[in-house]
């Protein structure tokens, strides 16, 4: 999205207005994440997995209902719910 504003920017107006451009859109974006992105966003989730069977290596290493360092990975498809 920036990089054809840039552009079109940087055309029209010069390369001084297309710095201004982007560091305003940079800005904005900052505004964005700092406002948005939760301030207390735990590392370790707890969660379980209803559709793993009871023998499953997963829940031997952590047990039925756990808590670990979150991905999104084959096991952990979606990130869980707030409890």
């Amino acid at each position: 999205m920036t990089y054809p504003l840039a552009g079109w920017v940087g055309a029209g107006f010069g390369m001084s207005a297309a710095a201004l451009v982007l560091a305003l859109a940079g800005a904005l974006g900052l505004a964005a994440v700092l406002r948005l992105w939760p301030a207390t966003d735990p590392d370790a989730l707890a969660h379980d997995h209803p559709d793993l069977a009871a023998d499953h290596p997963h829940l031997r290493d952590h047990g039925a209902e756990h808590s670990h360092a979150f991905v999104i990975d084959d096991l952990h498809r979606r990130w869980p719910l707030a409890a």
